[in-house]
């Protein structure tokens, strides 16, 4: 987790002018107000209509009113807490997160190297992975277990990140039902519903379709999270020349239109339900007609994500740590650390992804473990440099004087730890000492931790009782779909 003080620089840092992020708003209600969105759910045309929308079969206009209202009603900043019942950190202006992807259907044998389907296996052992990681914030289902039900998938997914990490979790859900399970399971461990929305610990991800289609079963989704209060986000994937308009800025106005319509719709449910403003938005690559992950163009869009939630009071939806390489290489490191570097700058609250790879498609152990260890690089440069008299350090200068050394200060050995980024994998040897050492590669280094943190003694988080009850609602939705 990255904190910056709000008068710091890198706060204060807008690429975007005030000028640039009004006519992004300004084209979004026209596309809401004179293009309209589909909504596919009855309840939420209900809604809309009943606060003044046009609705035509349905197709919506939403007028700007409806938008003005449900931005002001909308919470600019809530906590997020550990399966403990701690806070775990406060989505707010000038707070970055960091977290894993969620649900990759391929994923790289840790053991074999094969690339194969993944399994709920990957799951649990991606959450021991993100337990053990200083600088993930929060987990999500890294792994689609594409062993078990695939409607009932989610739930397994959920006991496996609850199971074996205990910080904050991102969860999906095939559709509401599926929801309301994990939603059942998170209040058990919270002890009851209501307590759950006092201190939530989950955050649900859902999105429309591009361009401006709201799906049954996502509203069906975002309106249970307003009833429950479980933090949302409504995060447009939208992907210029494809499922939006070829101009980055184009792709962003319809993104922003699409996710308005979920907070206007949200809002409406229940007014003051905590909501999160997101795009991700990428562009397709004309070579090979796929979304990319990597690039300038992502990095770029996701940045100015963050400048536009600022712009409207809510905390933001991000994306880092992403790759369209296929393997731990040098590909992986360029496209991970630039996009990391990009959600510093842009400052979103809450940011996916690190450790996706292959196009957002696959995974692996080792990814995790990489992005763990970029994100503690970056980290070290957005903490910046504290100026003042103590770590000025005049005193000490002057006692060790023209010509000393300050290794053996006791100050040297007492503050290094906390000054110093401090690598666990990448070489700082000399290349005497590094071929004395049989030439050690990241990767396979990468793949001897992970082989070490799931053989390892692995901490659980949940009790046989809480387990218990976890296994009872996953088989009442296995019940509920053999019938």
């Amino acid at each position: 987790m990255i904190r910056f003080d709000p008068e710091s620089s890198i706060a204060g840092f807008e690429r975007w002018s005030k000028k640039d992020k009004d006519m992004i708003h300004r084209t979004a209600v026209k596309i809401l107000s004179e293009v309209g969105a589909r909504v596919l759910h009855e309840e939420a045309r209900d809604l809309l209509a009943a606060a003044g929308a046009k609705v035509e079969d349905e197709t919506v206009y939403i007028p700007e009113k409806l938008i003005d209202d449900a931005l002001r009603t909308a919470p600019s900043s809530y906590a997020i807490y550990n399966a403990d019942g701690s806070v775990a950190f406060t989505l707010e202006p000038n707070t970055v997160t960091f977290g894993t992807g969620t649900d990759m259907p391929e994923f790289i044998d840790l053991y074999t190297g094969e690339i194969r389907p993944g399994r709920l296996e990957d799951c649990e052992n991606a959450a021991k992975v993100a337990q053990y990681c200083k600088s993930v914030d929060w987990v999500a289902p890294y792994a689609l277990a594409n062993d078990k039900n695939p409607r009932v998938a989610d739930l397994y997914h959920y006991k496996a990140m609850r199971k074996y990490c205990a910080k904050p979790v991102l969860t999906l859900a095939t559709d509401p039902y599926s929801l309301k399970g994990i939603i059942d399971m998170a209040a058990e461990q919270a002890g009851g519903y209501e307590q759950l929305k006092a201190k939530p610990t989950f955050v649900h991800y859902a999105e429309p379709i591009s361009p401006l289609t709201h799906s049954e079963e996502s509203l069906g989704k975002l309106l249970l999270c307003a009833e429950y209060g479980v933090p949302l986000t409504y995060t447009a994937g939208i992907t210029a020349g494809a499922t939006g308009p070829v101009t980055l800025a184009g792709t962003l106005a319809v993104g922003t239109a699409e996710c308005l319509t979920g907070l206007v719709i949200h809002q409406l449910k229940s007014p003051g339900a905590p909501f999160m403003f997101g795009i991700e938005a990428s562009i397709m690559d004309m070579k090979t007609t796929v979304c990319m992950y990597g690039g300038p163009e992502y990095g770029l869009m996701n940045s100015f994500v963050g400048e536009m939630g600022r712009y409207y009071g809510l905390p933001t939806f991000g994306i880092s740590g992403a790759t369209d390489a296929n393997e731990v290489d040098f590909q992986m490191g360029a496209e991970m650390i630039y996009s990391m570097m990009t959600a510093i700058y842009g400052r979103q609250n809450f940011v996916h992804d690190n450790g996706y790879m292959g196009i957002g498609q696959m995974g692996c152990l080792q990814s995790i473990l990489a992005a763990n260890e970029l994100l503690t690089f970056v980290s070290r440069y957005a903490r910046g440099i504290e100026i003042n008299d103590e770590t000025l350090a005049f005193e000490m200068i002057k006692e060790v004087g023209i010509g000393g050394n300050f290794l053996q200060r006791r100050e040297t050995a007492r503050k290094f730890r906390k000054e110093y980024y401090l690598p666990e994998f990448l070489n700082r040897k000399r290349n005497v000492a590094w071929i004395a050492a049989g030439k050690p590669d990241i990767p396979s280094q990468l793949t001897e931790k992970a082989k070490e943190i799931i053989e390892g003694e692995v901490p659980v988080f949940i009790s046989e009782d809480l387990e218990r009850g976890f296994d009872r609602i996953i088989e009442e939705h296995e019940e509920f779909y053999r019938k």
